[in-house]
């Protein structure tokens, strides 16, 4: 697929205009259905209103992403025993919650409390965990109080996703848009922000990158994924966009006309890009997987060095549906990193994505 012709939003994105005016301009009614959604729809399994507390002893720990596996063994070695399975953050969220695996053992006595399962009289998302021994207990969610402040010390701090590690010290931040950036939960803008497109966007990919649960998403809800995102310039003519989830890396060649040669068949598709003042822009086909469907995306150092900005235009040209339009920013934290995703296609996802 050869791209040569500029469209009206690539030109007003160059331009450097608002989301709000490339809107107007385009003449939209954007597609905008639903939030993207977590990676796991656990709001759909697990009863989020409701409350269930138990008391027992670690018997197992799957510490993988997508999301951390515990089971807990209750009443152990009398007629009554029961085992628990629990799932709780991802492996990701946790460790910028300084929340480890080393910190919980197999035999570990605990005390466990979450969202009961809306299915199963066995099962918990996991909010909170009391190391009884050690009067120390883990805060899994991001959003929780310790629910049991006066018998332990809390273990977890959601500052990192809630933004309030940023660099005060403006000559400590990026002078471009190459840097480590993070998704600020609750952040307006930020988290939550990229919407599902219309089906007219499906695309049956020749190839997947990952199996079963583990499958990544399209490349377009990947970057609205809450995971930290790296952008580095190789040295030898490409960029690398990096994005923790299902270790998103894609490949963009630069200052090159956009002729997609078909070489890649899964989700990530071919990439070009060229800057246009401090902004890249992007494109991307997907020929290797016979899609007509292209994304044009930019991406914008703020004013003062604290956000990355980013647009994002979906298209379909054999289709007369309007284009979908998706905006969001990151921002720079101090001592921010990417780690391997890491993700195990583990039976206690099924049915969840």
């Amino acid at each position: 697929m050869v791209v040569t012709t500029k469209p009206i939003y690539l030109s007003l994105i160059e331009n450097q205009i608002n989301m709000k005016n490339l809107i107007l301009a385009l003449g939209l009614s954007l597609v905008l259905v639903t939030s993207v959604s977590a990676h796991h729809n656990w709001a759909a399994a697990y009863d989020v209103n409701g409350d269930i507390e138990i008391e027992g002893v670690v018997s197992e720990i799957v510490w993988r992403n997508p999301h951390v596996i515990m089971y807990f063994t209750v009443d152990q070695g009398t007629p009554n025993e029961k085992i628990y399975s629990t799932e709780s953050n991802s492996v990701a969220a946790l460790a910028r919650m300084d929340v480890t695996q080393d910190l919980v053992a197999v035999g570990t006595k605990v005390r466990v409390a979450g969202y009961p399962s809306r299915t199963k009289d066995d099962d918990i998302f996991m909010n909170h965990l009391l190391l009884q021994d050690e009067q120390r207990e883990i805060v899994f969610l991001r959003t929780a109080e310790p629910r049991w402040p006066e018998e332990s010390t809390r273990i977890g701090s959601a500052d990192y996703a809630h933004g309030l590690n940023a660099q005060e010290d403006f000559s400590e931040r990026p002078t471009s848009i190459f840097s480590v950036w993070t998704t600020i939960f609750d952040g307006e803008g930020s988290h939550r922000a990229m919407r599902f497109p219309s089906d007219v966007y499906n695309i049956d990919y020749a190839e997947q990158r990952g199996t079963g649960n583990c499958v990544s998403k399209d490349v377009w809800g990947q970057m609205g994924s809450p995971y930290p995102m790296q952008i580095v310039d190789n040295k030898d003519g490409t960029i690398t966009v990096h994005i923790e989830e299902h270790d998103t890396i894609r490949t963009v060649h630069m200052n090159i006309d956009h002729d997609d040669p078909g070489t890649v068949k899964n989700n990530l598709g071919y990439s070009t890009g060229r800057f246009v003042g401090d902004t890249l822009l992007m494109t991307t086909t997907f020929e290797g997987s016979n899609s007509p469907i292209q994304i044009h995306e930019s991406f914008t150092l703020s004013n003062d060095h604290n956000h990355l900005n980013y647009s994002q235009v979906l298209v379909n040209p054999e289709s007369d549906e309007l284009p979908t339009v998706n905006a969001k920013w990151w921002e720079f934290q101090p001592n921010s990193y990417l780690q391997p995703y890491d993700c195990i296609d583990h039976p206690q996802f099924d049915g969840q994505l």
